[in-house]
């Protein structure tokens, strides 16, 4: 079988002029495969392409300083934003306000349900999250910038209510986190502190035809992982990076609590891998 694993530099190397760009995360650098956004910087930096992208995200991602979705400021390089957040990005602030890219930003939650509504292959996500705000169509339809002229955002009229219907956002290229991944793509996410909508849009985006890289800390051999500590499918991955220097947030390598250890009786995390075994930890007893 072919192997799935290229370098940030190659993955980078997948994405066209005028591409949907989806990477995950979380502000802080929660979940966000840094190596391949800036690989896919330096890429522009050195040759000028891709250019005229559109970015999705989820979630605000960056800066602490510059990282994130701030790899994607330079000239030409972005064509639109679409996330939940521009507050981690001030660089996507001032081209959203300087009308140089156009920008919406829709609710958190909605971009998150919007996956899953993607990945069953329904016509959008249908919602009163958002009414009589500036979301709403009949006030700017989650618009930031003067040219941003799609309507993202219709309303609809159910038996007597308003309703908004956000409709699914096309994808190219999806870049997503874990920890660990096998030679067959299985990821795990044993050391990250957000699982976020790693996995549906890693559906939506096998549904839509879309490219699935996932960034990950080490690699394993093929049907070594846990089936239940896998949480995305290697049949919805189609390359892995491997990033050694992969740090959990951009404020810290690796801090146990954020993913979710347990605390032990002196206080301190215990490593979740002795609640996988017959023998009990020796801190918790658990």
């Amino acid at each position: 079988m072919k192997s799935k694993t290229i370098t940030a530099d190659e993955a980078a190397s997948l994405i066209q002029n005028g591409d949907n760009v989806l990477a995950s995360g979380s502000g802080g650098g929660h979940g966000v495969p840094q190596a391949l956004l800036d690989a896919v910087e330096r890429r522009f930096l050195e040759s000028g392409a891709p250019r005229d992208l559109c970015l999705i995200h989820a979630v605000g991602i960056g800066d602490r300083k510059l990282k994130g979705a701030a790899c994607f400021r330079h000239p030409g390089m972005l064509r639109r934003s679409i996330t939940s957040a521009l507050i981690d990005s001030p660089p996507l602030v001032d081209l959203a306000r300087d009308d140089l890219i156009e920008s919406w930003t829709l609710p958190q939650g909605v971009i998150s349900q919007l996956m899953r509504e993607m990945a069953a292959g329904r016509p959008g996500l249908v919602t009163r999250t958002g009414l009589h705000t500036f979301i709403d169509p009949r006030q700017l339809g989650a618009r930031q910038s003067p040219s941003a002229k799609e309507d993202l955002v219709r309303l609809l009229e159910i038996e007597g209510q308003d309703w908004l219907l956000f409709r699914p956002l096309p994808l190219d290229i999806v870049f997503l986190r874990g920890t660990t991944a096998d030679e067959n793509g299985n990821v795990t996410m044993e050391e990250e502190a957000i699982p976020g909508e790693m996995l549906s849009t890693a559906q939506a985006a096998r549904r839509q035809g879309a490219t699935v890289v996932v960034q990950v800390k080490r690699l394993a051999k093929a049907n070594s992982l846990r089936a239940r500590d896998v949480k995305i499918p290697g049949i919805f991955v189609d390359y892995i990076v491997v990033d050694p220097d992969q740090r959990q947030t951009y404020a810290s390598a690796y801090n146990p609590a954020y993913a979710g250890e347990a605390a032990g009786a002196d206080g301190q995390p215990c490593p979740a891998s002795l609640h996988r075994t017959k023998d009990r930890c020796p801190s918790c007893r658990a």
